[in-house]
Parts: structure tokens; sequence; C-alpha cells
């Protein structure tokens, strides 16, 4: 009796840390957004954990193990080179992007909240999924994002296709946007896993999978201090990046001809909306008084716990540095500090 009674607490112990492993590895953590949003209360259901594990280690007729990840970036510490202009930022890294040298650092390798500039990950992923021409129709999840969320201005019935959907993802910072290409995305993934044939599966669940898609991304990266809990940014304590992560996805961003051609423009026109889009980014806007030649756009991000946040990338004859601004205080505190560490990258160091 004691013996079997060992080893029924024992495999209880199993079964718990296997769970706690499970829970781990994939990085699942519940979200915990100031207004209410049905996908940061779900789990993470059975089937979506059943079919990640299936993309992943099981190889099929429908999934050969063909190589669509993300890779390390491996950066070294550039010598003799000495910032000397005052960074308000609380974190903040430029990073020569040919010679995968640090430039400068400001805790950059502190956990702090991304915001919006979560959606290069969101665009990377979805990339990964879905061609840029694929339609999409747009349901219900795009009510699942929060209140006071940016918006590019979609609603339920409207059809787009992926490339119009990411230039509302990445010009507007559109999380109506982020929330319509993760469910779409999320979907694709199930259909295309032939044990799924027959079945249905709710936004929650797409979304959730395509989270899980965007995890497994910073693991194949390597990124340790980073972790995604939604396809927007929205503030989360178990949404986090750090300077140094987020820089280098924005060199993977920045690779990818589709995500660079729509972030370096300073406005877009929406058919499907019959409206213009303007980039959030100032660097961007010729007739603004904050507009910085060299710039070749990518990312802004701001929330409460964000701060001001943005992620640049400058390009001046040939040398190409990106720049990370986390949580300044003020939008001209970013734009300054993003054209701080530019110039220093591109042209003090001529």
């Amino acid at each position: 009796m004691k013996g079997r009674l060992t080893c029924v607490i024992s495999a209880a112990i199993s079964v718990f840390l296997i769970i706690c492993t499970l829970n781990y590895t994939l990085n699942i953590g519940k979200e915990e957004k100031k207004n209410y949003n049905p996908v940061q209360e779900a789990a993470q259901s059975e089937v979506v954990l059943q079919d990640f594990i299936h993309d992943n280690y099981v190889i099929s007729e429908k999934n050969p193990w063909t190589d669509y990840s993300l890779h390390p970036l491996e950066y070294s510490a550039a010598d003799n080179h000495v910032f000397q202009e005052e960074i308000r930022a609380k974190s903040a890294v430029l990073v020569d992007i040919n010679s995968r040298t640090i430039l400068y650092g400001k805790n950059e390798n502190k956990q702090m909240y991304p915001a919006s500039t979560t959606k290069l990950m969101t665009a990377l992923t979805v990339l990964q999924i879905m061609s840029i021409n694929d339609v999409v129709t747009i349901g219900d999840e795009v009510s699942l994002i929060a209140s006071d969320s940016s918006k590019a201005g979609f609603s339920k019935g409207q059809m787009a296709t992926v490339e119009e959907l990411l230039e509302g993802l990445l010009i507007s910072s559109g999380n109506d946007a982020a929330y319509v290409l993760a469910k779409a995305a999320g979907e694709a993934i199930f259909e295309d896993n032939i044990a799924n044939e027959g079945k249905t599966f709710s936004n929650t669940q797409c979304i959730q999978r395509f989270i899980l898609e965007m995890n497994k991304n910073v693991r194949d990266m390597n990124l340790d201090n980073t972790h995604f809990t939604s396809p927007d940014g929205y503030d989360d304590r178990n949404q986090y990046t750090t300077a140094t992560d987020l820089s280098k996805i924005a060199i993977e961003a920045y690779s990818n001809k589709v995500i660079s051609d729509i972030c370096k423009k300073s406005s877009s026109y929406s058919e499907t909306l019959d409206k213009t889009w303007t980039s959030t980014n100032q660097l961007l806007n010729k007739n603004g008084k904050f507009y910085y030649e060299y710039c070749q756009g990518l990312k802004t991000g701001s929330t409460d716990l964000a701060g001001k946040c943005l992620v640049s990338v400058g390009r001046k004859d040939g040398r190409e540095c990106v720049s990370v601004i986390l949580n300044d205080n003020t939008d001209e505190e970013r734009w300054s500090d993003t054209r701080k560490l530019l110039n220093f990258g591109l042209i003090n160091l001529d």
C-alpha cells in the first residue's frame, strides 16, 4: 500500500513537472490588460498546444520540417567609441547593422514593456505564414482590442489583403490590424495541420496559436529576455523585451523587404477604408520639425507603462545602424534621443 502511494505521488509530481516545463518552454502566460479582453483571459486550450506540438515536433506529409525560422544574431562590443550626449530614455541601444557591433548601450539588457514595437515580430510571423496577396475577411476578432487602442479603422465584414493590413499595422499602428492578422495567420496554421481537417477554431484559439508562433520565433532567435502575450503589444506584466533583443528583431524586420518598404513610408492610402494613413513616426515627416533625412523608418510604441518607444534604422553612405529607445517621457524626447544615437553611428564615427 505504501509503495503504491509512493508511485501515485511520484506520478503526480512527474505530471506537475511536465506541465511546468511545457509552460516555461512555451512561455505561456495570461494577459492582464486594464480593459477586459477575451484573449487575455483565455487559458491555453489543449487543442492549441496539440497543434503547436504537432507542427514543431511531428513530421508529416504537410509538415516536412521546412525551415522558415528566424535565427540568432550575435553582437560584439565596439572599442574606443565614447558617446557623450545625454539619452533620456530609461533604456537604449545603438547597433551597427553590418558589423553587428554595439556602439552604445544604456540599460540595454533590462526587461521593458515593448508597446507597439511588438508589431515588428507580429509582421515577421505573419509573413512566415501568409502571402501579401492573401485576402482576409474581417470578423469579430476586430472587436477584441482594448477600448483605448490605436486603430487603423477596419470593421467586421470588410475584406483586405495581407499587405494592406500590414500597412495598417505598421504605418498607423492599428491594434485592429494586429488582431485581424493574428487571427487569420493562426487559422492558417491550424488549417495546414492535416489532423485538423473538418474542424473549426474560435478567434481566441487562432490568436493564441499565432502568439505561440511569435514566441517560437523568440526562442529561435535566442532572445532570452523577450516574451509576447498579444499581437499588438498592449501593456501586460508578462509581455516584455529589452533594447538589445528588440534591436535584433528590428534587424530581421529591416532585412524583410515587405516590412522595410512599408515602414519607410510616411503615409499610405487604404482602398478598403478610402482613407490615408499617416505614419506615427515623425522622423519620416518631411514637413515636420523632427524630420530626419537618414531615417529608414521602423516602429513607434507608446503605452502608459512602456512610455514613449521608438525603433529606428538610419542609413548614410552605405553605413546602417539600428537604434532602440524604450520608455522616454515625451514624444519630443524619443525623436531627439533617436537623432542623437543615429547621428553618432552614421556621422560622428565616419
